[in-house]
């Protein structure tokens, strides 16, 4: 649930101007949480919902991410002044 929350909150975020930076943390910190989700999962002790909550959250993450990421280069460089 955490990846959810994490990937789906880095999207809006990723837009704001002061918030581009948290949201690239955060979208990164959900990538690693999945990452780490899916070490565990070899154990096989998460239900099918876990697993689908993680796997929206780590798709939403990285496009929160990569939006965070190019906002930030062009806040950075001038261009949207």
């Amino acid at each position: 649930m955490v990846t959810l929350v994490f990937g789906v909150l880095s999207v809006p975020l990723a837009f704001a101007r002061q918030l581009c930076v948290p949201a690239f943390i955060m979208g990164v910190l959900a990538v690693v949480i999945h990452l780490a989700g899916r070490a565990k999962r070899r154990n096989g002790t998460w239900s099918k919902a876990s697993l689908r909550n993680a796997r929206w959250g780590y798709r939403a993450a990285l496009v929160g991410s990569i939006c965070a990421l190019a906002m930030w280069v062009l806040w950075a460089t001038g261009v949207l002044l």
